[in-house]
């Protein structure tokens, strides 16, 4: 993982990239040819002595400045070979930009990995982005002149900024990608490339989750064919220079990583708020089953207090989740051990995990029921009137927080447009509205301790996998994951493949702002009012409602950013 920051023009590329020395502690290189300047801050994992960047061919005809790792670079740098190519380092940076050279964009089509890079010609740059947004990439343009960087905080150091904030916000609380909350930034989309040849930016998808016809082949098949393509997705990921860990909760898919990845060390969050929260005793479990060495990390309603415009900071952008707290406190329990750990985040997404799929499919089940056709009046008369109505807009019911604009439902119902069974389109819509906030989390929270956190349900051949399958092998009634249970019984322990209570990672923040730190959030509340945003929820959510939290981090976002410019977190 590092951070890459460039411009074709006017720039101070060395303050730039300076602002993401947290990315990168370990080394630094910056690149001049004409009008375009290149920055690096590297965390050395792959190639310790030779990966230096910026970083050019064996030829020099093509500089690249990369964020991330390519898994499968072994296997294409041998490929690249046998075509004649000749390299100068053992880095994967020199086997993308190589392949590039070769290939083009059509490289991407080749790659397992999580990237953000850019390449420089000599005529034209090229920017691309991993499939699922694993790493970040912000761009501005005016004219002639053009920015990029991994995190918007470098772009500051430019572009003035100004908040970019309307009623499209309130709707998830979270921005939809490519907009962002600064006028005139741009993030690149997953699975996008962008070309900028001195005058014009032009974006094109080279990726989509894809809309298979269902593998209808028997649920043992289909485990075994899962088990085989996590394991090569673990052992790709476990490819390093440096220790790697891993992050387990004491769930299903964390525990299964485990298994298959057999770490020496891993890191659990303990919240001493009830079973709801707190997770250890099966952690403790899957780690006994090990014999790893475990490390926990409790986080208080003080840690919240202090740590938390810190983590506004990194962030950049308030997101819709509360967990953050608690991801950045294993990312920086994980940096005293490690400097790689590997994550379960995307599995609940590909593969039916959600309590929400199982509430909206049962409702559907319901509505096609023989015996329900006559009584739909009476069904509504108890549960609502929208009940049995489009699926679409009762799935977006289930994901809104705030009102505001309809461009959000817009997205739902066009993702619903596409074919595959109901789960699939839940879990295509949460990718692109819900799962980008629970991504940047994961990656700023690694960077901002220089820890490399990777994620083998992201590899991109699981995720097609799962969007093979057919409804049935991931949610049966109330019971979730059906393949990726199956898939794991007899490699972790049986209380937790039948675990029905798995919650995530929750953290009591609204407990904590109504109560301990009351005081803090009515004075951060009512300085977001003084500025003409007041926040309300679409209905009443109950323990899921987290406006109080989005006030709260939306009032330091502005303190931040725009009154503050970004310069640092606000203590």
């Amino acid at each position: 993982m590092c951070g890459i920051a460039g411009s074709y023009g006017p720039a101070d590329i060395r303050r730039m990239t300076a602002t993401l020395t947290h990315r990168g502690p370990d080394d630094e290189g910056f690149y001049s040819d004409g009008p375009v300047q290149l920055g690096a801050r590297r965390l050395a994992i792959i190639d310790l002595n030779t990966g230096h960047q910026p970083l050019a061919t064996a030829t020099g005809s093509h500089w690249i400045a990369f964020n991330g790792e390519l898994f499968n670079y072994l296997e294409i740098r041998t490929e690249l070979e046998k075509q004649g190519f000749k390299f100068k380092t053992t880095s994967d940076t020199e086997v993308v930009v190589t392949a590039y050279q070769a290939w083009g964009p059509g490289c991407l089509d080749r790659f397992v990995g999580m990237f953000a890079f850019a390449i420089w010609n000599g005529r034209e740059i090229f920017i691309a982005r991993d499939r699922l947004g694993e790493k970040p990439l912000f761009f501005w343009h005016k004219g002639g002149r053009f920015l990029f960087a991994s995190e918007i905080k470098a772009l500051l150091v430019e572009v003035e900024p100004e908040a970019d904030f309307d009623d499209r916000f309130p709707v998830l609380e979270a921005v939809l990608e490519p907009d962002t909350l600064f006028r005139g930034i741009r993030a690149l989309e997953p699975g996008c490339h962008l070309l900028f040849d001195g005058e014009t930016v032009s974006v094109k998808r080279y990726w989509t989750i894809p809309e298979a016809p269902a593998d209808h082949r028997n649920a043992p098949e289909l485990a075994e064919e899962l088990r085989s393509l996590l394991a090569d997705a673990v052992r790709l990921r476990l490819r390093s220079d440096v220790p790697v860990g891993l992050f387990l909760s004491g769930g299903l898919d964390s525990s299964l990583l485990a298994a298959m990845a057999k770490p020496a060390k891993t890191f659990t969050c303990h919240l001493p708020y009830g079973p709801a929260y707190d997770e250890l005793n099966y952690a403790r479990v899957m780690g006994d089953a090990l014999g790893c060495e475990m490390h926990t990390v409790t986080v208080t309603p003080e840690d919240f207090r202090r740590d938390f415009p810190k983590v506004i900071w990194h962030l950049e952008q308030p997101i819709a989740t509360t967990s953050s707290i608690a991801e950045f406190a294993l990312a920086r329990l994980a940096s005293q051990h490690v400097k790689v750990a590997i994550g379960g985040q995307g599995s609940d997404e590909a593969f039916g995990g959600y309590v929400r799929y199982a509430l909206l499919a049962e409702e559907e089940r319901l509505g096609r029921s023989p015996l329900f056709r006559e009584y739909r009046p009476l069904a509504k008369l108890l549960w609502g009137s929208e009940v049995f109505g489009p699926a679409a807009d009762r799935y977006f019911k289930l994901i809104q927080r705030g009102v505001g604009s309809s461009a959000p439902l817009d997205e739902v119902r066009r993702i619903f447009d596409r074919s595959g069974s109901l789960v699939d389109r839940m879990g295509a819509v949460d990718f692109r509205m819900t799962f980008p906030s629970l991504i940047t989390m994961n990656d700023r929270a690694s960077a901002a301790f220089g820890v490399e956190n990777r994620t083998p349900f992201l590899d991109h051949r699981v995720v097609e996998f799962a969007f093979r399958l057919p409804q049935s092998m991931k949610l049966q009634g109330a019971q979730t994951k059906i393949l990726l249970r199956e898939a794991a019984r007899g490699l972790i322990p049986d209380a937790i493949v039948d675990r029905p209570d798995k919650q995530g990672l929750g953290v009591p923040v609204g407990r904590w702002l109504r109560h301990e730190l009351r005081g803090w959030a009515d004075e951060l509340c009512s300085s977001l009012e003084q500025r003409g945003i007041r926040l309300e929820p679409s209905q009443n959510r109950g323990e899921f409602d987290r406006t109080l939290f989005t006030r709260v981090s939306l009032e330091l976002w502005f303190r931040t950013f725009i009154d503050g410019r970004g310069r640092g977190p606000i203590l």
